[in-house]
């Protein structure tokens, strides 16, 4: 269902003027003037321009290491950490992986390398509780600083090996949501478990 925003207009050139901003006009008016009307924002517009006027309002800087509130600005991303719950699982890939079609999936690749998936789990972190993250077994061999990395930033969190990217690849293809991200490290794919 559409959602209407509704004004008044009084002149032609203000009838004009406003047409190139997305309104249309409805009707005449008894006090003369002409009722105007346009689609409203969308939820997803609403929580785009909330994050943005928060961003602003408090400052890069505070916005940057808030005191137990949220670091992710994505609306999208929000919704779907927010709609999972217990044991649900999310995958969170390098650009290469073939993410399955889940329930949700997100695509947040800017360019190669932007963001990481150390990155986005930083950003959701605030947001969403996991006790486990799953990785690919040769992720040891290929990238051991990224599991060290995910070690120590996650100490709390178990760290558990699939047996195999393969292996990793059909777990993957169970979980209710998957982000896509520009990372370029390989055997970089993490899978979140819900706590």
């Amino acid at each position: 269902m559409d959602k209407w925003e509704y004004t008044e207009a009084s002149s032609l050139d203000e009838i004009s003027a406003m047409g190139s901003d997305g309104w249309e006009a409805v009707g005449a008016l008894a006090n003369g003037n002409i009722l105007m009307k346009r689609p409203g924002p969308t939820l997803r517009d609403e929580l785009t321009r909330a994050g943005v006027e928060a961003f602003f309002a408090a400052g890069a800087q505070e916005m940057g290491e808030p005191e137990g509130g949220s670091k992710l600005l994505n609306p999208e991303l929000a919704y779907i950490v927010r709609n999972l719950g217990h044991t649900d699982m999310m995958v969170i890939s390098d650009m290469g992986f073939p993410m399955p079609d889940l329930e949700y999936n997100l695509d947040l690749a800017l360019m190669p390398g932007v963001p990481t998936v150390p990155e986005v789990l930083e950003a959701i972190s605030t947001d969403f509780s996991f006790d486990r993250i799953i990785i690919a077994a040769e992720a040891h061999e290929a990238v051991p600083e990224r599991v060290s990395e995910l070690r120590s930033a996650y100490e709390g969190v178990l760290l558990k090996d699939c047996e195999s990217h393969v292996a990793f690849k059909h777990m993957a293809a169970r979980c209710k949501a998957g982000v896509r991200t520009g990372d370029t490290t390989p055997f970089g794919n993490v899978i979140l478990v819900c706590g």
